[in-house]
């Protein structure tokens, strides 16, 4: 398991699953709250761990800040309806790769695999 997504809506995110599994060639796998997300990177820290607002146990950020002290090496990217300046002031500091709409499609998942390759 080389990329995890932590959402309670996986229906909603499939094309955005799918562009970032073809894009990054890794297997990405769903976690449906912040609790099995963790599990996952305590047992076997993937690469990424895309985190979605709406998780019914932790607020994104807090598992970012979660996930930082299991892994420092796991890179992390948030969907947030947060605006970019806002985002940009809650997130200094917490290494995250990059922010994705509430709603990402296929090409946000090509994007963000791109990115992920460029570290």
């Amino acid at each position: 398991m080389a990329i995890v997504l932590a959402t309670a809506r996986p229906e909603a995110l499939t094309g955005f699953a799918e562009g970032l599994a073809k894009e990054s060639g890794q297997d990405v796998a769903v976690a449906p709250d912040g609790k099995t997300a963790l599990d996952r990177v305590a047992s076997k820290a993937p690469a990424l761990v895309v985190i979605d607002e709406g998780l019914p146990d932790h607020k994104p950020l807090d598992l970012v800040r979660e996930i930082m002290m299991v892994s420092a090496m796991t890179l992390t990217a948030v969907v947030t309806s947060m605006s970019e300046e806002q985002f940009h002031e809650e997130a200094e500091g917490y290494g995250v790769l990059m922010p994705l709409p509430t709603t990402p499609g296929a090409q946000d998942g090509v994007e963000l695999a791109k990115r992920m390759s460029g570290i």
